[in-house]
């Protein structure tokens, strides 16, 4: 009994050992080795280069490490104000560890300043709300509402802010996909376990000279090994014994093969196509655009744009994007230039003709300012940022006009927020003057999406999956194939009658016995348990005695195998009971939980600055295990043998 159980926990085990790779010259997670190489400017941060930034520049000549005092970053606030930059990401992160510094060294007061200035130069980064929440507790360990609202703060950066949300998307799909997976491995596994050997009895019974009968268990053994000819995955494999032992198992376990079908085909495609797309020029131009619209760009940046532009002179986001980078830096006729081609290929995007009013007022053309405001006002009236800058063209007219004041009032009735901020600036800087429309996280996460289904929609991805080639040796074999497979299996059940095994004493019978009326609540029942334990017929004292022995060995070796591997793989039991659903959800939380310890700092590289409290996070976590393993080990405690002989 514990040595057949060992066999199957090891065999579990050496399974989950081969798809993760480890007995394996390569990945086996779907396209891990892709996915895990997949690098980019969302997930890594730049090195962090100040030599380009006002004030720090100067110190670097004459040889000086930055002090940062607030005058410094006074200054160069007030530079990234002027340059018309929203986030100055690479600064932040060079504060947030200076920050981190501090505070380890004590001076919490600096620290404070570091982490608050940090936030004011990027207010979208979640790693200075985090490092205010380290010192903070560091200083008052136990004042929680000054360290809650910061932690709250960053978390809602974190899932706001593109390249953040994106690092915490790609992760969560990877993490949750493979922890779907490898349930449905265990679940593959117990099915074969317990219906396999019934299979072969099938097998051995039919066994005679006759050439028919020779034939057709010649062919059982020879479809056994297909998965090895042909060479499928180890997903693959099972799902395929699996169907073949179709007609073997009850029917509740039909359903979860149907839905292991439907997993296998969608999730190694959502993390191929997910790979993919992380890794191609097009979605590198969306981190470029990110970077242009809400960061400090570089010249790069501009490059990849110009390039991006030539094989796609038509890319409207790429043109605004383009324009909003000449505007800032002063150059307003390749500003208007680009304004005017987003206009040509979309005459309806009022944003394109805001900015476009921006570029002419900085000219000083006031005439055609207020024409491109009034146009978007036409396209948009429900934007404040519209009015406002209409109102800015109006105040810069000589005569005096009760328009201006119209356009100031309606725009403070739309956003006040917005209206409050700008009119308390007083510089005649025009990228600080005006409000300048940029690419919204919407259109973004849109154009990734694009990017990710080709183009050409969900819907047709959804049904092109079904045509995709499966790992195998044979390159067009797909899951039509499955398909025709599986409805070719369920034809067959219906023609012929299977045998399964009896839940009381584990014998091959037939399902003579339907119903809940049976003892152990089962579908079936095999004959002489019917008669002893449902319909309680008197037999000969011996017969019934060799029966309960036979019973009761079964119950007991059935109920170690499904309480014991429990406490290596939450939910194993319910598996083996046959409460799949119930089953592969539990064993799905506790792969997330086991792959989120792999995978401590994310499948993806990333910048190790926005992991608050790392001891809280790891001990978070692990307490989660721990109580999640202590309730399931309590359930399995009180587990008792699915059947009870009666003495």
């Amino acid at each position: 009994m514990k040595k057949k159980t060992i066999l199957l926990l090891l065999i579990i085990v050496l399974s989950l050992l081969y798809y993760l790779g480890f007995l394996t010259r390569k990945e086996m997670l779907p396209l891990s080795k892709e996915f895990l190489s997949a690098e980019s400017s969302s997930t890594i941060e730049p090195v962090l280069d100040l030599k380009g930034v006002g004030v720090i520049k100067s110190k670097i000549a004459e040889r000086k490490p930055p002090s940062f005092d607030q005058k410094e970053l006074d200054q160069l606030y007030q530079i990234q104000l002027d340059k018309g930059v929203r986030n100055l990401s690479t600064l932040s992160l060079f504060l947030v560890r200076e920050a981190r510094k501090a505070r380890e060294s004590g001076q919490l007061d600096r620290a404070i300043d570091l982490a608050t200035y940090a936030h004011r130069f990027s207010p979208k980064l979640p790693q200075p709300y985090f490092e205010l929440a380290k010192v903070r507790w560091k200083q008052k360990p136990f004042q929680l509402d000054e360290i809650f609202p910061e932690i709250l703060k960053g978390y809602r950066a974190k899932f706001s802010y593109f390249p953040s949300s994106l690092f915490v998307f790609y992760n969560g799909v990877y993490i949750l996909s493979n922890a779907i997976l490898m349930a449905f491995i265990i679940f593959g596994i117990i099915l074969l376990w317990k219906y396999f050997p019934i299979y072969l009895y099938d097998i051995r019974r039919n066994l005679t000279l006759v050439v028919p009968n020779l034939f057709i268990n010649g062919l059982k053994i020879f479809i056994l090994f297909i998965p090895f000819f042909l060479r499928f995955d180890i997903l693959w494999a099972i799902l395929y014994w699996n169907i073949l032992l179709w007609g073997f198992v009850p029917s509740r376990e039909r359903q979860i093969v149907l839905v292991f079908l439907i997993v296998l085909v969608y999730l190694p495609f959502v993390l191929r196509t997910s790979s993919a797309s992380l890794n191609s020029p097009a979605s590198e131009i969306v981190l470029e655009l990110h970077e242009s619209n809400y960061e400090n760009w570089d010249k790069m940046t501009e490059e990849k744009l110009k390039s991006w532009l030539l094989n796609h002179p038509d890319d409207v986001q790429v043109l605004f994007t383009l324009g909003l980078i000449e505007k800032r830096q002063g150059r307003y006729t390749q500003a208007e230039d680009f304004y005017r081609r987003v206009i040509d290929y979309s005459p309806e995007l009022s944003e394109a003709y805001s900015n476009l009013g921006n570029v002419y007022l900085a000219q000083k053309q006031i005439r055609m300012a207020v024409e491109s405001y009034q146009r978007a006002v036409e396209l948009n009236p429900n934007k404040g940022g519209y009015h406002f800058n209409l109102y800015r063209a109006y105040s810069q007219e000589t005569f005096f006009s009760s328009k201006s004041e119209e356009a100031f009032q309606m725009a403070r009735s739309i956003d006040p927020k917005l209206v409050r901020y700008y009119s308390s600036i007083d510089s005649p800087n025009m990228n600080r003057l005006v409000i300048d429309e940029i690419l919204t996280h919407q259109q973004l996460w849109n154009r990734l999406l694009d990017v990710y289904t080709g183009g050409k929609g969900l819907l047709f991805q959804f049904f092109r999956v079904w045509f995709e080639r499966i790992p195998s040796a044979i390159p067009f074999l797909s899951p039509i194939f499955f398909i025709a497979f599986l409805v070719g299996m369920s034809r067959y059940t219906r023609a012929k009658r299977f045998l399964t095994r009896c839940p009381i004493c584990g014998n091959a019978t037939h399902r003579l016995y339907l119903g809940p009326s049976t003892t152990s609540g089962k579908e079936f029942i095999c004959f002489n348990c019917y008669r002893l334990y449902a319909q309680k017929e008197k037999v000969h004292p011996k017969l019934k005695e060799k029966k309960s022995l036979q019973v009761h060995a079964f119950q007991k070796q059935d109920h170690f195998m499904g309480t014991f591997p429990s406490y290596f793989f939450i939910g194993f039991s319910q598996l083996w009971r046959g409460h799949a659903f119930k089953g592969l959800l539990l064993l799905s939380i506790f792969f997330i939980i086991v792959l989120r310890f792999l995978f401590w700092h994310g499948v993806l590289p990333g910048l190790d600055l926005g992991v608050l409290f790392s001891w809280w996070s790891f001990f978070f976590w692990g307490g989660l295990f721990v109580l999640f393993w202590f309730l399931n080990f309590r359930w399995v405690r009180r587990l008792k043998p699915e059947f009870k002989v009666p003495r």
